[in-house]
Formats: C-alpha cells, structure tokens, sequence
C-alpha cells in the first residue's frame, strides 16, 4: 500500500484553491494543476507499506494525537520547487501557525522511528503543492512577487489522518486510512 500521513483540507480552502489556480494560470504556462479535492499538507511520505503494518502505525500515531492540541494554520504566498529556474512543484506556504505544524510533524517523525516503520526522511517543509511541471516542458513561474500577498484562508487542524495513495493515469486517487484527532485524551 502507498501511504502518506497528512492534514485534510475542508470544503472551503479546496474552493479557494481552485480560485488561486485560475489566478495563476497567466503566469505558469505547462503547468499540471493538482486537482482540489486531492490538495493536503503531507506530514510524512511512507511510501509503499506492508498493509499488515497499518495496525502497528494506528497503534504509535493515536498517542500523537492526543498529545498534540488542535491549532490554526493561516495559508497563503506562492513559492516554487526549486526555488529559481523552471519549477518542479509549484505551492501554497503556511504563513501562520507553521510552528505547530512542524511540532506536530516532529512527534509523528519519533512516533515513527520508534516504531520502526519506514518512512521518507527528507526534511519537513510545511506547504500546499496545488501544481507540478510538466515533465517534458521546462515550466517557469512568470512575476511569482506579484502573488505573494495572495491568501488562501485559515483551518484550524483537529486531526492528521494516514492516507493511503493508488496512482492512476488520470492522476492518484486518496482514501483515508485512519483520521487521528487532536488533544482526545484531554
């Protein structure tokens, strides 16, 4: 099973998402434009799992959980990856709350490494992918100061689910696995 763990968005942040694409759409030509519903934050990517492992991983994430208490993320500014030339993933920064976010990103990373389960280990990085480049065109953000005062909106995070990932032509398709709720021990 191809697995990530991650924070949903609600109804609301997928609608503006679409609205910000549109906005964008001018200034990034060639780009493949993540489809709204499929937008999240990725905590940790797992990558291919044993599914015989999901019950050792909902065992040392629900204490996560309810340790961590729900806080407000405020998302908004547009960045690419890498950050000049033509762009391989084109994002949404976290301008309030990534504090949070990171601490919450840290107890799953020593939930994980306690439990031995695998998972990428490249360094966390608190945004929103809402495009990629198009793998056979070089893709570049045209003016990306001009859109750095745009706002998606706020969530206030109450939960980090584990997803699991099929990948399909036209694009993955994401089922929620588990769903982890904030502070429930309290």
């Amino acid at each position: 099973m191809r697995a990530f763990i991650s924070v949903n968005l609600d109804q609301p942040l997928k609608d503006s998402i679409e609205k910000i694409q549109k906005i964008l759409t001018p200034a990034v030509s060639g780009i493949r434009w993540t489809r709204a519903e499929n937008c999240h934050l990725t905590l940790k990517f797992l990558g291919d799992i044993p599914v015989e492992s999901v019950p050792q991983l909902q065992a040392c994430l629900r204490p996560v959980g309810e340790r961590m208490r729900p806080f407000v993320i405020e998302l908004g500014g547009v960045g690419q990856f890498p950050p000049r030339g033509s762009l391989s993933v084109l994002w949404i920064g976290c301008r309030e709350g990534a504090a949070s976010l990171s601490e919450l990103e840290k107890q799953i990373r020593g939930a994980l490494e306690n439990s031995k389960v695998g998972f990428d280990r490249k360094p966390f990085s608190a945004h929103l992918t809402i495009g990629r480049g198009n793998r056979h065109m070089k893709v570049f953000f045209k003016n990306p100061e001009r859109y750095q005062d745009l706002a998606l909106g706020t969530l206030r995070v109450e939960s980090f689910s584990l997803m699991e990932s099929v990948l399909q032509p036209s694009g993955p398709v994401y089922t929620e696995r588990d769903r982890f709720t904030l502070g429930k021990a309290r």
